[in-house]
């Protein structure tokens, strides 16, 4: 089991760099009049080249077959805003803000975990949510003069994002780890078809060339997330933490790139949510060695 730990974390570690590199092409394509559909419709090409290596190899039947069609369907559809709120709450808050908001997404991990995978949560567990809660109130600053509506469209999005690893984790013996990236991106890709036909746009080559660089990125750090939970199976909550590392990753991104950064209270925010993360590494050793 502590291999297949291993190789989830190294997946999760890269997955979170190929994450915030989309996210910072996002942030720039979302004030240059592209839409999600726009995006998904121009990097379809990444996203299609999946299923067409695997036909040339033999292998997309096996990778669509099912024992319950409607687990990875009913994951798709809740998946399938998140083209929509990444796009949307980019071109409202910054960078560095949108990626530390994703990072409470451990803390709804651990409390899925333990209500729909019965893991046990130890006083290192209760103590992380407990201080990650706080993080998160102090980066989105109800009542302050900071305070965003879209903090808490971002957080929705942590939510739908969190129920699709939890789906992918419970159900981890449904299809494979291509099936979920498949059947998911199919939805989007369709959704996105349709809206596009309704609202064409033309790009010059430079906004096609990053669309198809943040595609390439998006489907990989999809199909990396995917295969992580799939491998940690029971031991869900062990490699949420290292998804941290976005934090770092983007604020780098944020500050030389764009000019963005955290305010005090977003950095004792950010803080606060990284320290959640490290105090839950013993609890989550601790639920391994128990199990």
């Amino acid at each position: 089991m502590s291999k297949n730990i291993l190789i989830a974390s190294l997946s999760i570690i890269f997955s979170s760099i190929f994450f915030v590199i989309n996210d910072a092409i996002i942030n720039y394509l979302s004030v240059n009049q592209i839409k999600f559909y726009h995006f998904v419709f121009y990097g379809s090409p990444a996203y299609i080249a999946v299923p067409l290596f695997l036909y040339i190899k033999g292998e997309l039947k096996n990778n669509l077959k099912c024992t319950n069609y409607s687990i990875p369907l009913i994951r798709g559809l809740i998946f399938a805003p998140m083209p929509f709120i990444t796009f949307i709450v980019l071109e409202n808050i910054s960078l560095p803000e949108f990626t530390t908001l994703n990072m409470s997404a451990p803390l709804i991990g651990a409390i899925y975990g333990f209500i729909f995978l019965k893991e046990k949560l130890n006083s290192f567990i209760y103590l992380s949510l407990l201080t990650g809660f706080l993080g998160v109130i102090f980066v989105i600053q109800p009542g302050f003069d900071n305070f965003n509506i879209y903090f808490l469209v971002a957080l929705f999005g942590v939510l739908l994002i969190t129920t699709t690893t939890t789906i992918v984790n419970k159900f981890n013996s449904v299809t494979t780890t291509l099936g979920y990236f498949l059947y998911g991106g199919l939805i989007i890709h369709i959704i996105s078809f349709l809206l596009f036909i309704l609202d064409p746009i033309k790009v010059s080559f430079n906004i096609f060339l990053l669309i198809t660089i943040a595609s390439i990125f998006i489907n990989v750090a999809l199909l990396l997330a995917t295969f992580a939970f799939k491998k940690a199976q029971k031991h869900y909550s062990a490699i949420f933490c290292l998804v941290y590392l976005q934090i770092l990753w983007s604020s780098l991104i944020g500050f030389y790139i764009f000019n963005e950064y955290l305010n005090n209270y977003a950095i004792i925010g950010a803080c606060l949510i990284i320290v959640s993360g490290v105090i839950s590494i013993p609890g989550q050793f601790k639920q391994i060695n128990d199990s």
